[in-house]
């Protein structure tokens, strides 16, 4: 029987080379274009194209970084690459860059806080994809099981909202908290100051 053995990646370089193996769990079309690359302040792990000629950055961290300072430096990242995807396409056409192309970051952890997940998910779908990994040996080759976290991970938006017929009434929100449940103090009138 093939022995399974959850591991850690021994290095970011061995991180970077066990996520460029496992592109295709994340989607079928990304191809590495750089890798290591000194962004804005400080490296970024994975540039990638993917089928539509959109630029995906790849931002990874090893167990015990913190995920929160990962976002951060993706969203600068992100930021940085997005001003020069333009120059990109035409310095190297080869690379199918669409000259338009939006802009993707996918953050690899092994987990994520409530506030890098609520964070990431105020941003449009597509655009900024938390993925959670595992690092495992299966008999004596490594790998990695890569997992989507949140409801924006794969493009997919909420359904619809209805829309509101003009001049309906708009819905009104009662908790049943009262002021002393809040700890809020009744305004005084004008008359009880004079």
């Amino acid at each position: 029987m093939t022995e399974i053995e959850k591991i850690r990646p021994a290095s970011a370089d061995e991180l970077r080379n066990d996520v460029k193996r496992q592109l295709g769990q994340l989607d079928p079309g990304l191809r590495v274009i750089a890798e290591d690359v000194m962004g804005l302040a400080s490296a970024i792990d994975l540039v990638a194209v993917d089928g539509r000629g959109e630029v995906v950055i790849l931002m990874l961290a090893l167990e015990g970084e913190d995920d929160a300072a990962l976002l951060t430096r993706t969203l600068a990242q992100r930021a940085w690459v997005a001003s020069r995807v333009r120059d990109w396409a035409k310095l190297a056409p080869e690379l199918e860059i669409a000259r338009d192309a939006r802009v993707r970051a996918i953050l690899l952890a092994p987990a994520f806080g409530a506030e890098t997940r609520a964070a990431a998910s105020s941003f449009r779908a597509g655009t900024l994809e938390l993925v959670r990994y595992v690092s495992l040996r299966v008999g004596g080759t490594r790998g990695l099981l890569l997992e989507p976290v949140g409801a924006g991970h794969s493009g997919r938006r909420s359904a619809p909202q209805p829309a509101r017929r003009p001049g309906a009434p708009l819905p009104v929100f009662r908790s049943n908290l009262t002021d002393d449940d809040l700890g809020a103090k009744p305004a005084q009138d004008d008359r009880s100051r004079a």
